[in-house]
């Protein structure tokens, strides 16, 4: 499974705007995490078809990182997500 990191714009319809790219080939988004403050935050997410996500986020032109689990990275150690759980008091256990 790859997780992939968006760069959502902090504007109305954002998070509508990636679903549906995904809605439309299909894709699920079997899990995800995300973290606002202000207008700062992150979005995590991983999908039914990594490929076609790939594709959608490219075609509608969306800032994304992948990261690779097997590779050894934890959701929480991304450095806007274990900062937006700090910020609210809580740890990763």
């Amino acid at each position: 499974m790859v997780w992939f990191t968006v760069d959502l714009s902090d504007k109305p319809g954002s998070l509508a705007k990636m679903a549906t790219a995904l809605a439309e080939r299909g894709i699920n988004i079997s899990a995800i995490v995300g973290i606002a403050e202000d207008t700062d935050g992150a979005l995590m997410l991983a999908t039914s078809d990594s490929e076609g996500t790939r594709k959608a986020f490219q075609a509608i032109g969306l800032g994304f990182e992948e990261h690779d689990p097997e590779a050894g990275l934890e959701i929480a150690d991304h450095p806007r997500v274990a900062q937006g759980l700090a910020d609210r008091g809580m740890g990763i256990g």
